[in-house]
């Protein structure tokens, strides 16, 4: 069901996917991650955040070690702009499980709040945690880019250039 309802959020149909996440909490009645399935939903439209808290904060009741729903929370408050409130959601789940995802997750809010020391601090936790995760490498580079005083979005431009520039022209070459 997780697949119907993230694809049906991604091609903009939230009824089709809110029926989805009711039936998959219909067949689950018990379950955190169906509850944070329907949260999911109610996340995307943002005259809805207060359902979408609600079921978040219903399935961390139900398992309170469910890491989903609290990353959900957190980005909920985030875009909220209730940043505090965000970091202080993840660093009480930090004090429990050291997980790369929660380390990246407040790595990013803390880019957002402009506390780049602690987000450096968190993206590289995260990296030794768990080196595959893109998502800290990722926010790494820019984060590195933009203490550095440069535009953390131009990488793109600026690493093709670089490419073309090591591998020159042939022609150009025998000028």
């Amino acid at each position: 069901m997780t697949g119907l309802v993230r694809g049906n959020l991604a091609i903009s149909k939230p009824k089709e996917a809110l029926l989805a996440a009711r039936e998959a909490l219909k067949a689950l009645p018990h379950s955190a991650k169906a509850l944070t399935l329907v949260g999911d939903v109610y996340a995307n439209n943002p005259e809805a955040r207060d359902k979408a808290r609600k079921f978040y904060e219903s399935a961390l009741r139900m398992e309170p070690g469910y890491l989903g729903a609290a990353l959900a929370l957190a980005d909920l408050r985030a875009a909220e702009g209730r940043n505090a409130e965000a970091i202080e959601l993840l660093e009480t789940y930090l004090k429990d499980w050291a997980d790369d995802s929660l380390h990246t997750k407040l790595a990013q809010i803390y880019v957002a709040t402009d506390k780049l020391d602690e987000a450096l601090s968190h993206y590289s936790e995260a990296l030794r945690i768990n080196p595959n995760n893109e998502a800290a490498k990722k926010g790494l580079e820019r984060l590195e880019r933009q203490m550095k005083g440069g535009d953390p979005d131009l990488v793109e431009e600026e690493e093709e250039n670089e490419e073309e520039d090591a591998e020159g022209d042939p022609e150009e070459a025998e000028y």
